[in-house]
C-alpha cells in the first residue's frame, strides 16, 4: 500500500474526525477544498465511521472540490461561493499563472478554494465564505493589473473545456510511453513529472511510471492539463500501438 505524505496524513486525520462528528449529531460537516486526487482519503474516512460522502467544485469538471461528510439519509452541506475577478484588459492581460500567484502571496490557504478559471477579461474562483469575505478588499492586483473582486448571486455559466484530438502510435501502453508522446516531452521529462507526483490517474495521484493504461482513463498533469484515453488498438506489423486521445489544456489550478 503506498504510503501518505504528511499532507495526506493531515487531511485523513481530520476528515476521520469529522466523520466522527458527523456521525455522533446525525448532521453534515462541510470540510475544505482538496484536490480530487485526495477524494479516497475522504471516502475512507467515511466509510471507517459508515457515513456517506459528497463532494462539489462549482462546476461539472471542477479539479479541486469541496467535501461533506453526512449520515446516508442526510444530505450533504456546501458552503463554497463563486467570485468574479474582472480588470481593464485594455491595460493588462493577467495570466492564470498571474493570478494564481498573487492569490498564494496573499498567505492564503490553498484550501479555502478551489478551481481558478481564468477567461478573456475576467476570471472566476470558487472560494470558501471565510476566504471570499476577504478577498474583495484584499486582492487588488495581479501581475500590473488592478482587480476587482466581487461575490456572484448566481454560478457562472462555464463553457466546458474544449479537448484536441490527437492520434498517435506509441512503443507501450505504460504511463510514461503515452505521457511522453501525447504532450510531446521526452520519456525521462515524464518519469521526472509521474516520479514527483506531478501526474494523476483517475483522479489519483500515480507514481508508478510503468502503470499500464486502459480506453476511459484521465490522466492530469499539472501544468499540462489533462489527457483522456479515448482508444488503444492492436498492435502494428512495426509493434506499436496506436491510441486515440484527447488533450485539454490547463484551464484550471491543479
Amino acid at each position: 500500500m503506498q504510503s501518505l505524505t504528511s499532507e495526506e496524513t493531515r487531511l485523513l486525520d481530520r476528515a476521520r474526525g469529522e466523520a466522527r462528528r458527523a456521525e455522533r449529531t446525525g448532521r453534515a460537516v462541510c470540510g475544505k477544498c482538496i484536490p480530487l486526487s485526495q477524494q479516497h482519503l475522504i471516502a475512507q474516512a467515511a466509510n471507517e465511521s459508515g457515513i456517506a460522502y459528497s463532494v462539489c467544485g462549482g462546476w461539472p469538471d471542477a479539479e479541486r472540490v469541496q467535501y461533506c461528510l453526512h449520515p446516508e439519509d442526510t444530505a450533504p452541506v456546501f458552503s463554497g461561493v463563486w467570485l468574479h475577478v474582472s480588470w481593464n484588459a485594455r491595460f493588462s492581460s493577467p495570466s492564470h499563472r498571474d493570478l494564481l500567484g498573487s492569490l498564494m502571496g496573499l498567505g492564503m490557504d490553498r484550501d479555502l478554494f478551489g478551481d481558478l478559471l481564468v477567461e478573456d477579461g475576467h476570471a472566476y474562483v470558487f472560494a470558501l465564505p471565510e476566504l471570499a469575505r476577504r478577498l474583495p478588499v484584499e486582492w487588488q492586483s495581479a501581475g500590473h493589473a488592478a482587480l476587482t473582486v466581487e461575490e456572484m448571486d448566481t454560478p457562472p455559466s462555464i463553457q466546458p473545456p474544449q479537448g484536441t484530438a490527437l492520434r498517435m502510435t506509441v512503443s507501450s501502453p505504460r504511463l510514461d510511453a503515452i505521457l511522453s508522446d501525447s504532450l510531446h516531452l521526452s520519456r525521462a521529462r515524464s518519469a521526472d513529472l509521474i516520479r514527483a507526483g506531478h501526474v494523476s490517474l483517475n483522479h489519483r495521484e500515480e507514481l508508478r511510471t510503468d502503470r499500464i493504461l486502459h480506453p476511459g482513463d484521465l490522466l492530469s498533469v499539472r501544468g499540462f492539463g489533462r489527457v483522456r484515453i479515448d482508444s488503444i488498438g492492436e498492435e502494428t506489423r512495426k509493434g506499436r500501438l496506436p491510441v486515440m486521445c484527447t488533450l485539454f489544456s490547463s484551464k484550471t489550478s491543479l
